[in-house]
């Protein structure tokens, strides 16, 4: 968006859940740390931050890519194009269908490991932005900004500090972040590792299958076994 209008700078205690379906869902609260001249940041304990003044990461745990010229980082406001999410004045992502160095859509953010949070302070809420997250090839959840304004009741044009969780149960690595306007700004994005614990490794995994499949073949050779005791006993 090319204005901006209020920003919401308390610390969110409501907790809002969007389901994409009965057994996924992402819960988001409203509210960050703002700092004079650098915008909102994460008020969640343990999260890397991703500012943006060394650009997107194009490589190491954290991936940023987009067709064309790939992720635009901008700074200020130019007319129709992009403008700074509420007091930044430093630089910020910008996804845009210009297809060159002020916008590329869609943005893709891949996480070398498992994710349960996502924050980022979004410069205004429109209504042609959306943000969708991964766990592989598999959607958790995906909504739009007017999802979030209708459900905090506040109008488009505010920007604020967006927290995202995964609920229990839930990860992602992957996130997705489209415009189909002038434009999706956001800055300060962060993220928090999901404890080790949390997450099952495939290994064990595969072995609670193997495991099952034991048990199943067991249980039917019980039952043979017992099933010609009984016909020995009949005799």
């Amino acid at each position: 968006m090319t204005m901006k209008k209020l920003s919401i700078t308390i610390v969110g205690t409501a907790i809002f859940t969007l389901f994409a379906n009965p057994v996924r869902a992402i819960t988001f609260s409203i509210g960050g740390t703002p700092v004079p001249g650098q915008g909102q940041f994460s008020s969640v304990p343990g999260v890397t931050t991703i500012d943006f003044e060394s650009g997107a990461p194009t490589s190491g745990p954290v991936v940023y890519s987009a067709p064309g010229s790939g992720p635009a980082v901008v700074s200020g406001n130019a007319d129709s194009r992009y403008a700074a999410p509420g007091d930044d004045a430093t630089k910020y992502l910008t996804v845009a269908p210009f297809g060159n160095e002020l916008g590329n859509r869609p943005v893709t953010i891949n996480f070398a490991q498992k994710l349960d949070y996502f924050g980022l302070h979004w410069g205004s809420f429109g209504s042609d932005n959306s943000i969708a997250f991964y766990n592989g090839d598999t959607l958790v959840q995906s909504f739009s900004d007017t999802d979030i304004a209708s459900i905090i009741g506040v109008g488009l044009g505010y920007d604020a500090y967006v927290n995202l969780f995964a609920e229990a149960g839930e990860f992602f690595d992957k996130v997705v972040i489209d415009s189909s306007g002038i434009a999706f700004e956001s800055d300060n994005h962060a993220y928090k590792i999901a404890s080790p614990k949390s997450v099952p490794e495939p290994s064990s995994t595969l072995g609670l299958l193997a495991f099952g499949a034991f048990g199943v073949r067991s249980l039917l050779k019980r039952k043979q076994q017992q099933k010609v005791l009984n016909l020995v006993a009949s005799d």
